[in-house]
């Protein structure tokens, strides 16, 4: 799992006019597909998976997906999913 962080004030916030909101942030999954391509998944919007020849360009695209989806929404009038909100614990074994 890999957080993806859309600050405000950054160039993929103001491409898609979030100005007003605070940073956010998406839980995205990373796997290689069976050709070694690897695919990125935000769970939280349905529908929003991109793909890249390394990890580091699929974190990229899946970041242009993001915004380009909040986009959307924004402009449909539709509510922007909550950010994450999580804590990573550590329990000894």
């Amino acid at each position: 799992m890999i957080i993806v962080f859309v600050r405000r004030g950054s160039s993929l916030a103001g491409a898609v006019g979030l100005h007003y909101l605070s940073d956010l942030k998406f839980r995205v999954h990373v796997e290689p597909d069976e050709d070694g391509v690897f695919v990125a998944e935000c769970p939280t919007l349905p529908g929003c998976i991109s793909q890249g020849q390394t990890r580091a360009e699929a974190l990229d695209n899946i970041k242009d997906a993001i915004a380009g989806y909040l986009f959307s929404l924004e402009k449909h009038g539709e509510a922007v999913p909550l950010p994450v909100n999580e804590e990573v614990v550590e329990v000894p074994i």
